[in-house]
């Protein structure tokens, strides 16, 4: 079986739950998962293999109000909107969170990949 793909490569961020709220909350397995670039606010993501709320699959989300304690994380719209999941089906289970990219360093444009983080080789 194949391995399946994140940033940098073998990188899967496990999703446990999210909220049918405005904004919806997600809840992750962990926020820093051993060699991998952890998960910021502002970072562009997108899931996959979500089942039941399957409406947040293949789309773009900014990451707000993250919080490592509880490992929760509201999405946001590219555009900074709040994401209202309360009309989407419930969650199931599964799925993945998936880096896009990071949020632009001070006077850099938005939209590329921005990582200040040592890499762990």
């Amino acid at each position: 079986m194949a391995s399946p793909i994140g940033f940098p490569p073998e990188t899967v961020y496990q999703v446990t739950n999210i909220t049918q709220d405005s904004p919806g909350i997600v809840t992750v397995s962990s926020v820093a998962e051993t060699g991998a670039f952890y998960l910021v606010n502002g970072m562009t993501i997108t899931f996959s293999n979500v089942r039941g709320m399957y409406q947040v699959n293949r789309e773009r989300y900014i990451i707000g109000s993250l919080d490592t304690n509880a490992m929760t994380f509201a999405l946001y719209t590219i555009r900074g909107f709040p994401v209202d999941t309360s009309s989407f089906n419930s969650y199931v289970g599964g799925g993945q969170v998936n880096i896009i990219s990071y949020p632009a360093l001070a006077g850099q444009p938005p939209g590329l990949m921005y990582n200040t983080q040592p890499i762990n080789v």
